[in-house]
């Protein structure tokens, strides 16, 4: 009986015994901590569970016998690899510790003319030959900007004019010398993932872009970083190439240079709004550049710049090396189209661009080759966003920007009579419309679907665009939309470089094709 007393007794202080360890193991520590580091993640109060003193000696000791191994620096080329695992996010390239900044190069026996993008691609080409005409006239180099991809584009790229152009061709051709970002202000791979990390954030803080960029100065042209937000294209690029606007007002005009005999004094123009962060600067950053002066509206644009000669005429006695203007895109020359005339149409597409563009006439119209001795009509129609610029007009003046294709069929028909021969039809579209895609497979016309090429893979982001360029601009016959941008680059082109006057379909009436 005594045995079985003392067993019980055994047994009872055990059980207190464990107890009292469990009250004080769960005292000390997080239970949820623990459970959560079974997953390799702590809790929230971020504790690390200690380890006992003997056990954390022999770590130490064990740490100590273990040689020394620097950490790897990351290879430059491999910093921006992604790696996928499964269904986790791709990581972020490692940076090192120090990034130095990146340098723009300039000779400092040449002055230059550069200036921001506008809109789409075309937009792009358009202040592209206005800025060229204008540096052309003051006898300065042109500093190229990159083709920016716009806020439509889920990637952020930024493409070389010299990866679809023939630059030394268009210096020998007009006479003005032109350079490319790329070339005066190279980034490394480290400095190209901050700058579109920094597009991607849409400006938000970064505190590795705010270290690294680096003031622009930029001269207000047609409202734009003052009265005018400046476009996304525009802060791509400055996001992209780590730069920060400081937006100036440009030189008085000649007429009201002087004032009581006073001289205005040579300098970068009256400072007159400085958006965004210095360096380093963490507190904010310049998202917003571009906003709306407080006096912007009391201002009334008095000083700025509205005509082509009115920006030579400004700039010409300017004498400090850089002359940047926040916007050419819009700049009236009522002498128009002298910017095509001494510019764009010397502005060629290099042998890489027209020989894929060879190849897709090939592939989709082999008839070009054996049966039409190399001709063809090609159509840019228009149908996308186009309607945006529709919507607040009439059902007749809805015509004006999207004729029924009854209408470019009717040009068509027109084409083939003058030539006398049934000749092949390719048509570069935005449409997304299954319908139109059934009406062009009925009319036997040869739609041209980038996704189906490797044209992106070959000439990048704005492959596609430029090879539809090439292949309106070299066609025989070009059926065109009125209202686009791009129809009329590429008619410009047909008459300058072709003698074909561009074909455009009628206005009114509907048509649809017979079954």
């Amino acid at each position: 009986m005594s045995g079985l007393r003392t067993r019980r007794l055994l047994a009872l202080g055990a059980v207190v015994f464990s107890g009292v360890l469990l009250f004080h193991l769960f005292s000390t520590r997080n239970p949820f901590e623990i459970d959560l580091r079974l997953n390799d993640i702590t809790s929230s109060s971020d504790q690390r569970l200690t380890l006992p003193n003997h056990y954390q000696q022999q770590q130490q000791h064990h740490d100590a016998q273990r040689p020394s191994i620097p950490e790897p620096m990351p290879d430059p080329e491999n910093v921006l690899k992604h790696i996928q695992d499964g269904s986790r996010k791709p990581q972020e390239p490692i940076l090192p510790k120090e990034i130095p900044k990146p340098k723009t190069t300039l000779d400092p026996e040449v002055k230059y003319l550069g200036y921001l993008m506008y809109g789409g691609l075309t937009n792009q080409f358009i202040a592209f030959q206005s800025a060229a005409f204008v540096a052309l006239k003051l006898n300065r180099t042109l500093i190229l900007p990159p083709f920016i991809t716009t806020n439509h584009d889920e990637e952020v790229a930024a493409q070389r004019w010299s990866d679809f152009f023939d630059l030394d061709r268009f210096t020998r051709l007009s006479g003005l010398k032109v350079v490319e970002w790329h070339d005066i202000r190279p980034l490394s791979p480290e400095h190209v993932h901050i700058g579109n990390k920094q597009v991607r954030s849409h400006g938000r803080n970064n505190p590795w872009w705010s270290k690294l960029a680096e003031t622009l100065t930029i001269h207000v042209t047609y409202g734009f970083g003052d009265s005018e937000n400046i476009h996304t294209t525009e802060r791509n690029f400055l996001r992209q190439f780590l730069l920060i606007p400081r937006y100036v007002r440009p030189p008085r005009a000649h007429r009201a240079a002087t004032t009581e005999g006073e001289e205005e004094e040579e300098g970068e123009g009256e400072e007159y709004i400085e958006d965004g962060v210095g360096v380093g600067d963490s507190a904010s950053d310049w998202a917003q550049s571009g906003t709306k002066a407080a006096s912007s509206k009391d201002n009334n644009k008095k000083d700025d710049i509205f005509l082509l000669d009115d920006a030579v005429e400004r700039f010409a006695e300017y004498k400090s090396q850089v002359v940047f203007l926040s916007h050419t895109y819009k700049l009236k020359d009522p002498q128009s189209p002298r910017s095509w005339r001494d510019i764009g149409q010397f502005m060629h597409f290099n042998d890489k661009v027209m020989d894929y563009a060879r190849k897709i006439i090939r592939h989709r119209a082999p008839e070009v080759i054996s049966e039409t001795e190399g001709k063809y009509i090609a159509m840019h129609l228009r149908r996308g966003d186009i309607w945006m610029k529709c919507r607040t007009k009439s059902a007749e003046q809805m015509m004006d920007c999207i004729p029924p294709l009854g209408h470019y069929a009717e040009m068509v028909d027109l084409a083939r009579n003058a030539e006398g021969k049934r000749l092949p039809v390719l048509v570069t579209t935005d449409s997304k419309s299954e319908e139109d895609f059934s009406t062009m497979a009925r009319l036997g016309w040869k739609r041209l679907n980038h996704d189906l090429y490797t044209t992106e893979k070959v000439l990048g982001i704005f492959g596609p665009a430029m090879v539809d360029a090439a292949i309106l601009a070299e066609a025989d016959y070009m059926v065109g939309t009125q209202v686009s941008t791009m129809t009329r680059i590429a008619a410009r082109r047909q008459l300058t470089w072709h003698g074909h006057d561009p074909l455009y379909p009628r206005t009114t009436t509907s048509w649809t094709p017979e079954n």
